[in-house]
């Protein structure tokens, strides 16, 4: 069976997501994460994007058996709603998602998930580091010496990050190399 979903944030907390689900474009539930979309063994899942806090539900359902599949560029969606004058909605997505072909979708795997996850982790601190560089260059010498060890611990965290990321990626390469 082929479920559809749309997630969406909140409107009450912009920083919480909700995922309506379809089968057939007709019916619509409502669920808050990814575990509670009723698939099972062999079903396939297309949805428009996961959130890295919705990694570990795409995870539950594909060691469920399901396939779980993302639209390539999210842009699709936007382009269709742009050309039909239509306002957005996750019910209108989900439709919008039944039209898209299938081959406009990628199909996600448990490391890819754990990976992305790992790299947005690694980039949040990359910028964190980036900004406090920036501001380290207009402060006074006492203040820089104040700031010294928030940047050396960014850094440490870092180099642990680029390392867990490394690691995993040779687990990925592992099978393939032989």
């Amino acid at each position: 069976m082929k479920f559809y979903a749309d997630v969406h944030r909140t409107k009450k907390n912009s920083e919480r997501y909700r995922i309506t689900y379809s089968t057939d474009g007709k019916a619509f539930r409502h669920v808050d994460s990814f575990s509670g979309i009723p698939a099972g063994p062999g079903d396939q899942l297309f949805v428009d994007t996961i959130p890295p806090s919705h990694t570990d539900g795409a995870i539950g359902l594909l060691r469920r058996g399901v396939g779980v599949y993302y639209l390539r560029r999210l842009t699709l969606l936007s382009k269709v709603r742009e050309e039909l004058k239509l306002p957005k909605t996750a019910r209108r997505d989900i439709k919008e998602l039944m039209g898209i072909e299938e081959g406009l979708f990628r199909r996600v795997t448990e490391d890819f998930l754990v990976m992305r996850r790992m790299i947005l982790g690694h980039r949040s601190l990359l910028r964190t580091h980036q900004q406090l560089l920036n501001e380290y260059k207009s402060l006074s010498e006492a203040e820089k010496e104040v700031m010294k060890p928030t940047i050396k611990s960014l850094e440490v965290q870092m180099e642990e990050m680029a390392g867990m990321i490394a690691e995993e990626a040779v687990k990925d390469i592992r099978p393939i190399i032989g």
